[in-house]
């Protein structure tokens, strides 16, 4: 009782508020729904209504699907883009290796999945080349320019393209084409006999005259 008048158990309380969609919320969503249906038939009405936003929302960040999902990409992905620093080119390789084998794994369907896209999407296949692929040598380069710093390897190992397309390709190879674990005894077969000779090899230069 107040004053005399009984009060209502909700007066004077403020409606609860729903939660704040943040933006790993909605990415999760972007990536369940990817999964479900497939870019093509994804929808940013779809994605808006599981996430519990609206499509202005949405459109404030970003211009469509396309980039939309290439920013669930690049958030899904970061622990890829970032491995940490063992101290070693060998240990800094595993690491990096083992990072991507648990992506892929993770996300076999999901790759398959948009690569058949990025043939029908320009615009996705655009995105994904620009954006999601270089955080990735990101990471590889900065290993190794801290290998080069140590002495590990030549100075100009790290602009061999080589490298760079050989890293990530075999895993994923064994892992979505093979349907084979990348597990510890590869991925250290792959560094040891493969990645840490390439980056090792030195062209042979001319004598001075």
């Amino acid at each position: 009782m107040l004053g005399g008048q009984q009060v209502g158990a909700g007066a004077g309380v403020p409606a609860a508020r729903a939660p704040r969609c943040t933006d790993s919320d909605l990415f999760a969503v972007v990536i369940d729904t990817l999964r479900e249906v497939g870019f093509d038939r994804m929808t940013i009405d779809a994605v808006a209504a599981r996430a519990h936003v609206s499509k202005a929302t949405i459109y404030r960040r970003w211009d469509g699907k396309a980039e939309l999902v290439v920013a669930a990409l690049r958030d899904r992905h970061v622990g890829v883009h970032n491995p940490p620093d063992t101290g070693s080119l060998r240990g800094d390789l595993i690491e990096l290796l083992r990072a991507t084998a648990a992506i892929c794994t993770a996300d076999c369907d999901l790759m398959q999945a948009l690569t058949f896209a990025m043939r029908t999407s320009p615009e996705l296949e655009r995105l994904v080349r620009h954006q999601v692929l270089p955080a990735g040598r990101v990471a590889s380069t900065a290993i190794l320019v801290r290998a080069a710093a140590r002495g590990e390897i030549p100075p100009e190992a790290g602009e061999r393209e080589l490298f760079h397309d050989l890293a990530p390709a075999l895993t994923m190879s064994r892992i979505v084409a093979h349907g084979l674990p990348a597990d510890d005894a590869f991925l250290t077969q792959v560094v040891d006999q493969v990645l840490i000779p390439v980056l090792r090899y030195q062209h042979d230069r001319p004598s001075p005259a």
